[in-house]
């Protein structure tokens, strides 16, 4: 009798624990599925706030197709260059002329280049792009400007702003007055997200005719002092005059520059060869569009 009862009460403890294990088991299923359904609306609107915050610029990126090009491959990569945006100055010479285009050209010629499908970068970008062989499958080109003039911000960035349209100034460090744009001016510029600022050395020498030391002195202390200015790398260089060598590529370079920008009246680039990238300056009466289908047909 007493065996059989020890019998018993075994049984219905081991029962009793196998039913305690099956709650426990359900108990942790219910808490982990709540759990997860809790957590979700947290990681979706997590991922709504990071899609929010995401730039312009990144979502593009993202959007992108691109073409792998070979290292040293020839590609067509208009960058266009500019001086002034304004009318030329009374009496002015044939010369000094051709460095301006008045703004309602420049307005046309903004309209020229979107209505063509062209979409304008910034050269951090071309550079960014060339360095990893890659090229967007839509057409791009850089729009420059050289030496900071105040008619930038008068007459060419209403402009820019207007059709949202990006743009790269080449600031001379160590020259200023009312001519030129103010610190506010280029900070202001920098910040809008519209316009990337690069050097054009400190006084705008011609390079190849100064000493090696003073050349290197110019391109590494406008470089730094805009780096500074502007909490932010310099990776660009327009060489002042467009003048350059092999030395002064090496010494660029040696500088902390990714890129050098000349002039060529050329839009096909050496994509193995960003410290001779060349530009084509815009003046009065050119075609830029025609010109640049010339260009691309006539390789």
């Amino acid at each position: 009798m007493w065996h059989w009862l020890k019998k018993e009460l075994e049984h219905r403890h081991h029962y009793l624990l196998d039913a305690l294990i099956v709650i426990l088991v359900v108990i942790i299923f219910i808490l982990a599925d709540f759990f997860i359904i809790s957590l979700r609306p947290l990681n979706e609107e997590a991922f709504e706030e990071n899609q929010a915050e995401m730039s312009e610029n990144e979502k593009k990126e993202q959007e992108r197709d691109f073409i792998v090009i070979e290292k040293g491959e020839k590609v067509f990569l208009p960058i266009l260059n500019f001086h002034h945006i304004d009318k030329a100055p009374s009496g002015a010479s044939a010369v000094t002329r051709s460095f301006y285009l008045e703004p309602a050209d420049f307005e046309i010629l903004i309209q020229a280049i979107i209505n063509n499908d062209y979409e304008p970068v910034f050269l951090s970008e071309i550079v960014d792009y060339l360095s990893r062989g890659v090229l967007p499958a839509q057409k791009i080109m850089a729009l420059t400007f050289d030496d900071g003039n105040i008619n930038f911000h008068t007459n060419a960035w209403p402009i820019l702003q207007k059709y949202q349209v990006k743009s790269n100034i080449y600031i001379m460090t160590g020259v200023g007055g009312p001519n030129y744009l103010s610190r506010e001016q280029i900070a202001e510029l920098d910040k809008s997200g519209l316009v990337e600022v690069g050097s054009h050395t400190i006084w705008h020498p011609k390079l190849t005719r100064i000493k090696e030391n003073e050349a290197f002195k110019e391109l590494t202390e406008s470089r730094e002092f805009l780096e500074d200015f502007l909490d932010k790398k310099i990776t660009v260089l327009a060489y002042p005059f467009g003048l350059y060598n092999e030395r002064i590529k090496e010494l660029t370079e040696k500088a902390g520059y990714l890129a050098g920008l000349t002039f060529d009246q050329e839009a096909w680039q050496d994509s193995g060869d960003l410290l001779e990238l060349k530009r084509i300056s815009v003046y009065p009466g050119l075609n830029v569009i025609r010109f640049l289908e010339k260009l691309e047909q006539g390789r």
